[in-house]
């Protein structure tokens, strides 16, 4: 047998630099271009303000819904650059050149008025007016794609033609001059096209052909795809641009269930339709649109539908037939994703795309049914993220295209060093016992319960008695104890059969006759205990119930139990499938010779740490850095249809965690509660607030910071949920300043009004953290440093189990082959073939690797990056960008959160409060595992 060669030890370097890949626009350059503007119809813009003013369902009678507009024709219109949602200003549309056909504005129009600024004038003729009022004055414009102005908090402000147009300029730049990456964008029929348009401005350019993918029956489609677009942050001059890799996945067999993103509107999916030299006319670029659809059923009985609006403008386009209908699509996805061939005069028609996305599922690619008949089902064969070499590879290939353009690479950030590498000592309540129920009917769930209990968190099993129909475990550790019992509630679990009425009325009130019956027989089954129980649930996936046509009892569930039962509720799925120690996944592999996947082995240990966590089981907050600790505070933002919910979440010096709703009709006082009471008095309805009152939500704000108090507490404000909508203006990156306080709810634009900002001074003891977590205005980041000694070229050197994170030349990592199961084609309607090459990236200057830590932007402002996490196994030097080969692998994105220490006292250190913050970041650690 012959022995496998050593990997050879991999040089490691000390970085000298955290590189985000950014873009900055050079200082006083320009870059002019040629293009036309027109305004709004001003005949036709009071005819639909005072529509809209008489419009019963509006929310805002002196605000448009232009979004919707915007929308429309951006999905219609290939031509037009830029749309504006301001009608009253002075340009609305931008477009290379005029519009010699305003057809599809036209409709767009007609569909928009008619669907949401007017459906109660359903008299009026609006085709026939807006024809009328329809005289577009066209006239040249030459903007500055590089203009900026300065906020008074030194904050660039890009002006509209930056904002709206930078990004489309730059990405068609890189279409027609045939710009490469190097990878797998050289293989022959390989190009590069232009994406959707964007409302935000953003615009991406697609790798075509996409490539078909095949994995134990699964089926899809997928391509890369670079995306452009502004961003700013506080305190920076710079105009700056992002260009960052993305996956799109597409599917090639028939979809089984396409989930629901809210409770109060339909599912939705995304078609991407695509036609040789543009979609309308056949003159345009290559361009991809995206045609949004409604989604009802699930299976065999799903059916899909153009959105509103739609039908009745692409069956008046001037080709009718150019877009295919969504149900047939939705039948033979792999049909209409394949070229078609021109026949006599006629162009190929366009070929259409299902967009994947989170939760979609598949009907196999099999011949053969289950024993029951019925198909199986599977989710998208592609991998998603990338890999650091990946992203600076994109990097450096873009940067001589966009100096080009006046726009030049960002100097690597310094890292701001920690005093010690090692998480402080989690120090939780000793001696605390929590109860937990198990509701189940698979035995294997059980024994993955025990095996997370045993193994996972190593607690000793002693002792198993009966409790009535139940079974009871203690399990005993040195910190802490489980009492756990089994219960088989059997059709208590089961979902009820949904209501028919044709009447809405009689149907919502026989569900609800349905709910409060079942909730009585839980109640009457569980009574409540004495103090919370943890309680794991095991249910099927939505999906199981809608294909049934039954009630899926997991909200119910949830509302429920806490408040009538006192029981905190976790949902799992059953644990019912074999390992198998062959698998290509490790994930499917047994856990430590036993008859439990690895993969549910993780699902269930989040389930149960989650539910601990409800119970209370949270460590001490650690001290800042060998200083007293600080009380510690954040605002949670939840939305329930048009209510808010907003909960402000505390913890004490002592460890003790609390929550506090905002007070409301029914419970006009709400005080600090412990923790683990929170999720029952949220299933009873309180702490809700309508959206349109700012002023309510302002106040709860204000009282959040403590304004009378003097001792040392730390508030941290999420700037996703805060920062929009007028609730706390402040918090916003053109407005946000250091240690000059607003309060939540001043209005920071209006011109009549001069807010005084409080000072450190004038509040003693607290301190305000921003962070922003939105991965689209954030780079990633990655460390760098001189380039090492290449390392000999071995055959394992991309062995599965590699962990290394030191940083390495690109010269020595091979760019990595598929695994032996995936066939991979070349194209879209290609024979499935195993790739037999791999285009090589080229070689990148220096030394490169993963970074975990925090980086300084500027004085108060710091990009933070966690560590890999264990589940991310992919080496770094495996590139997806290079073939086809590695795109059913996972790679792992190293997402930033931007910290900003925006409010300090006295003798704070910036630095040190953004490793703090940071710490606490990984201190507690929740887990996004789907469980």
């Amino acid at each position: 047998m012959t022995e496998r060669p050593k990997r050879p030890k991999r040089p490691k370097i000390s970085f000298s630099g955290i590189q985000f890949p950014l873009f900055a626009a050079k200082p006083d350059e320009w870059w002019p271009c040629e293009l036309h503007s027109a305004a709004f119809p001003s005949d036709l813009l009071p005819r639909l303000e005072r529509a809209w003013a008489s419009n019963p369902k509006a929310r805002h009678k002196d605000r448009l819904p232009t979004w919707a507009l915007t929308e429309l024709l951006l999905e219609l219109e290939p031509q037009l650059l830029a749309v504006s949602t301001d009608l009253h200003a002075g340009t609305w549309l931008r477009a290379m050149r005029p519009l010699a056909d305003t057809t599809v504005v036209a409709l767009a129009l007609e569909a928009w008025v008619c669907g949401h600024v007017a459906p109660h004038q359903a008299d009026v003729p609006w085709g026939e007016v807006i024809g009328e009022a329809l005289k577009l004055q066209w006239k040249p414009a030459r903007p500055n794609l590089l203009e900026r102005g300065v906020r008074p908090n030194g904050t660039a402000e890009p002006s509209e033609a930056a904002y709206k147009m930078l990004a489309t300029f730059l990405a068609a730049s890189w279409v027609d001059r045939g710009r490469r990456l190097g990878g797998r964008d050289t293989d022959q029929g390989s190009s590069w096209i232009m994406g959707p348009a964007s409302p935000d401005g953003d615009r991406s350019v697609f790798l075509w052909p996409p490539t078909r993918l095949a994995r134990g029956g699964e089926q899809g489609y997928s391509t890369h795809y670079l995306r452009f677009n502004l961003v700013t942050l506080p305190h920076d001059e710079r105009l700056l641009l992002r260009v960052v890799p993305h996956v799109a996945r597409m599917a090639a067999t028939q979809p089984a269930y396409i989930p629901r993103r809210s409770h109060y509107e339909p599912a939705t999916a995304t078609m991407l339709l695509y036609a040789p030299s543009g979609v309308l006319r056949g003159t345009e670029r290559d361009t991809l649109l995206r045609a949004p659809v409604t989604v009802t059923g699930v299976k065999d009985e799903m059916r899909w539908t153009w959105k509103p609006g739609l039908p009745q403008i692409l069956s008046r386009l001037p080709s009718p037939d150019l877009f295919p209908l969504p149900d047939q699509v939705r039948k033979d996805p792999a049909h209409f994703a394949s070229p078609s061939e021109a026949g006599g005069d006629q162009a190929p028609k366009p070929r259409a795309f299902l967009q994947h996305s989170t939760g979609y599922n598949y009907f196999k690619d099999d011949e053969d049914n289950n024993d029951d008949g019925t198909r199986e089902t599977g989710g998208h064969p592609t991998g998603t993220g990338f890999q650091p070499i990946d992203h600076l590879t994109v990097f450096e290939a873009l940067a001589p295209v966009l100096e080009e353009h006046h726009l030049v690479p960002v100097t690597p950030a310094a890292e701001v060093k920690p005093r010690s590498r090692r998480l402080p000592k989690k120090r939780t309540k000793a001696g605390v016992e929590y109860p937990i129920e198990l509701w189940h009917a698979t035995p294997r769930t059980a024994d993955a319960v025990h095996l997370v209990l045993t193994r996972i968190l190593g607690l000793e099993h002693t002792t198993t008695a009966h409790h009535g129909d139940a079974v009871v475990g203690c399990y005993h550790g040195n910190e802490f104890s489980v009492r756990l019992r089994l219960v088989k509630p059997g059709l208590l679990l089961a979902g009820w059969p949904k209501a028919t009425d044709s009447d809405p009325d009689k149907r919502r009130r026989a569900r609800q006759a349905a709910l409060e019956e079942r909730a009585r027989l839980w109640q009457d089954t569980f009574p409540p205990e004495d103090r919370p129980v943890g309680c794991l649930i095991e249910l099927e996936g939505p999906g199981y119930y809608k294909a049934a046509r039954l009630e899926d009892p997991k909200k119910p569930l949830k509302n429920a139990l806490p408040p009538r039962c006192n029981r905190l509720v976790q949902i799992i799925k059953p644990v019912n499938r074999d390992p198998n120690p062959d698998a290509r996944s490790t994930g499917l592999h047994p856990f430590e010779n036993t008859e439990v996947r690895k993969q549910d082995i993780e699902r269930i240990t989040a389930a149960v740490l989650d539910l601990l966590r409800q119970l209370g089981r949270l460590p001490t907050l650690p001290p800042l850095f060998d200083t007293a600790p600080l009380e510690v505070s954040a605002l949670w933002l939840a939305h329930t249809g048009p209510h808010l919910v907003p909960m402000l979440l505390r913890m004490r010096t002592d460890g003790t965690a609390t929550g506090q709703l905002i007070p409301s009709q029914s419970h006009p006082v709400e005080p600090e509660i412990p923790l683990e009471l929170l999720p029952a008095a949220l299933a009873e309805g309180r702490g809700k607030v309508k959206r349109t009152d700012q002023e309510t939500l302002a106040r709860f704000l204000r009282g959040a910071l403590a304004e009378d108090d003097t001792h040392d507490r730390l508030f941290i404000a999420r700037a996703a949920t805060l920062r929009n909508k007028g609730f706390w203006p402040w918090l916003s990156n053109q407005h946000i300043t250091a240690d000059a306080l607003m309060w939540p709810g001043v209005s920071l634009t209006d011109p009549g009004a001069v807010p005084i900002p409080r000072t450190p001074t004038s509040l003693p003891g607290l301190r305000i953290v921003r962070i922003n977590d939105n991965n689209d205005e954030l780079p990633h980041g990655f460390g760098i440093g001189p380039a090492p000694e290449a390392a000999e070229p071995v055959a394992d050197i991309e062995d599965a189990d590699d962990r290394q994170d030191q940083a390495e030349s690109h010269l020595g990592a091979v760019q990595g082959q598929g695994a032996a199961g995936d066939g991979a084609s070349g194209g879209v309607g290609g024979d499935a073939e195993e790739a037999e090459s791999v285009a090589v990236l080229p070689e990148l200057p220096y030394g490169w690797g993963r970074f975990s830590g925090v980086a300084r932007w500027n004085d108060r402002g710091y990009l933070a990056i966690n560590p890999r996490p264990d589940t991310s196994q992919l080496p770094k030097g495996v590139s997806k960008l290079s073939g086809p080969g590695n795109d059913s692998k996972n790679g792992q994105n190293p997402t930033s959160m931007h910290i900003h220490a925006s409010f300090l006292q006295d003798g704070d250190d910036p630095d040190q409060l953004a490793l703090y913050v940071q710490t606490l970041r990984r201190f507690h650690t929740h887990t996004s595992k789907a469980t």
